[in-house]
């Protein structure tokens, strides 16, 4: 049997007297898209260190790929929140350096950087120094830096931050692209709707403990349907999210018959069913 690609169980970090991750356990199997997900001070951040070899665990178990997160270093791609390239080096010469440096030969390095770059639109720009480069265009540089030796897990810390639609749309088909090659994706971000529509697990944290983890589809499950509408005044048990937008929660077993009642309330414009959503869960954090 293979080992997961990532593995931690039980895992406690501390920062002096502050638990900043509480018995978190996480597995992801080849192929595997999670969300990473929490609000700031989750342990988001804190999570992704443990796996690349950053920072270690004080108590609990984590292994990469079968192996210690800094055996597997060349196995990883990450991209980290904190962007910055060095800005006197040539592109194509510091993607060929990190290229070497994660086994690749110095031929593969230069070959692969050329058509890295080019996946991420960026052609002919090797001989560019990376301070000539538009911050949106050194974040792709980077991009590629973790991509271009083929990963089998791949780290992307909020990825989609400071990209335009036109960049997260090619962030989002690299990101299937590698799935579909087998690489495992754990993925962080704020932008629910990119979790959502990437992600097939969640791992979701709130002040160092999980609050939701497993099969994206799971996860949702639990939570009770939920009516959507547009309407000038409150129906019967509605929540306004703004912009006269209401929410009616109900159960399985009466779903059709609020709603029934839900399309009759005077003005009404817009209804719909919907389930469980990302969204409700920062919700409750902030009703809590």
């Amino acid at each position: 049997m293979n080992d997961p690609v990532v593995l931690i169980q039980d895992g406690v970090k501390r920062y002096g007297t502050k638990l900043a991750l509480n018995q978190v356990s996480l597995t992801l199997e080849r192929g595997m898209r999670c969300g990473l997900l929490g609000p700031n001070g989750a342990g988001k951040s804190t999570l992704i260190r443990t796996l690349t070899g950053i920072l270690r665990l004080d108590e609990g178990k984590v292994s990469v790929l079968g192996e210690s997160p800094e055996a597997a270093r060349s196995r990883v791609g990450y991209l980290p929140e904190e962007r910055g390239v060095p800005r006197r080096a040539k592109v194509g010469e510091w993607l060929a350096f990190l290229g070497k440096l994660r086994g690749l030969t110095a031929l593969e390095a230069r070959t692969r950087a050329s058509h890295w770059l080019e996946k991420v639109d960026l052609p002919g720009v090797e001989r560019s120094r990376c301070r000539e480069l538009s911050k949106g265009m050194q974040q792709k540089v980077q991009l590629a830096a973790a991509l271009q030796h083929e990963p089998d897990l791949l780290i992307l810390d909020e990825p989609f931050s400071g990209l335009d639609p036109v960049a997260v749309q090619l962030l989002e088909d690299l990101i299937r692209a590698a799935s579909d090659r087998g690489a495992t994706i754990l993925l962080s971000t704020h932008l629910l709707p990119q979790a959502e529509a990437l992600c097939d697990h969640v791992l979701l944290l709130r002040q160092g403990q999980t609050l939701a983890s497993g099969p994206l589809q799971q996860v949702l499950a639990q939570g009770n349907p939920k009516i959507e509408l547009r309407a000038e005044t409150a129906p019967p048990h509605a929540v306004n999210t703004g912009d006269e937008r209401w929410i009616i929660e109900a159960q399985d077993s009466t779903i059709d018959e609020v709603f029934r009642e839900a399309a009759q309330w005077p003005g009404v414009r817009e209804i719909r069913r919907t389930g469980r959503q990302l969204r409700d869960f920062f919700s409750e954090d902030a009703d809590a």
